[in-house]
């Protein structure tokens, strides 16, 4: 009886010792868990709070405080009151010239509703990432801006159902245009916004039409997946590079009914706001 109580009782306290380690195991790895989620939301809303608070005075403190506040409160392709270093009304042209120095960055301010952006000089001892990036926004913005006022290239587009679409086509309408091509992810994410556009103008004379890289095939069965309600014309990158002089995607147009230039943005956001603006609606 004796030999066989003593193996008994030393499984018995090897079981209750392996449930201990096992027990002490599991804690550990959810208090490692528990401290990681909460380190995670204390980063979460250190950041949260970092772009809330970002304000005019700490734009130049880093590359990341500048680009936050940048991407909040800056569109230089939008509509907007130049002002220059001493608060003097200049050309956007001009604006835009001295922003692609790298010597300035712009700084929003609001003057009886109307949008206006400043240019302030950047400290000699920012970060060199700032200027490159804000000299290489103002210089596509110049580029786009120097478009606006000109005519539409000559075109004349056939889109995925064979309609065309020319000068004489689209006489005395609005036409919107919209750059793109399907792997562009930020292209794609914004059809729920032109969507609405599309219903929102749909009693207005206008034309929304898209260009894309793409061929007729592959655009096909991609809009198959996707809805846009734009009408889309096939293989158009050389036209957009050549002709409308394209430098980032998504871009889009405004034309008139006389088919001159009168604006162009790279977001759905700007692009709404300037639609409101123009139509008065």
């Amino acid at each position: 009886m004796r030999n066989i109580l003593l193996p008994l009782l030393s499984i018995i306290l090897g079981f209750f010792l392996s449930l201990f380690i096992l027990k002490t195991y599991i804690n550990k790895a959810l208090d490692k868990k528990s401290k990681k989620e909460t380190n995670t939301k204390i980063k979460v809303l250190k950041t949260a709070n970092t772009v809330k608070n970002i304000g005019a005075d700490n734009i130049q403190k880093n590359f990341e405080s500048w680009n936050i506040y940048n991407k909040q409160n800056i569109d230089l392709m939008s509509t907007y009151t130049s002002l220059d270093n001493k608060g003097a009304v200049i050309d956007k042209g001009m604006f835009l010239t001295l922003l692609r120095t790298g010597a300035y960055i712009a700084v929003k301010s609001e003057y009886k509703n109307t949008i206006q952006y400043k240019l302030v000089s950047i400290d000699d001892d920012a970060d060199q990432k700032i200027k490159k990036t804000i000299s290489s926004k103002a210089t596509i913005a110049y580029q786009y801006f120097k478009m606006e006022g000109k005519k539409l290239p000559n075109y004349n587009f056939i889109d995925l159902k064979g309609d065309s679409y020319n000068k004489e086509d689209t006489k005395g309408k609005i036409v919107v245009l919209k750059c793109w091509f399907i792997t562009c992810k930020s292209c794609v994410e914004e059809f729920p916004e032109l969507n609405k556009l599309v219903e929102r103008y749909k009693n207005d004379n206008i034309k929304f039409i898209s260009l894309a890289f793409d061929e007729k095939d592959k655009l096909i069965e991609f809009l198959k997946t996707k809805v846009f309600n734009y009408i889309t014309i096939p293989n158009q990158k050389k036209y957009m590079a050549k002709k409308l002089k394209v430098k980032q995607y998504p871009t889009h147009l405004i034309i008139d009914s006389n088919g001159i230039i009168i604006k162009m943005v790279n977001n759905a956001n700007t692009l709404s706001t300037e639609l409101e603006r123009i139509l008065g609606k």
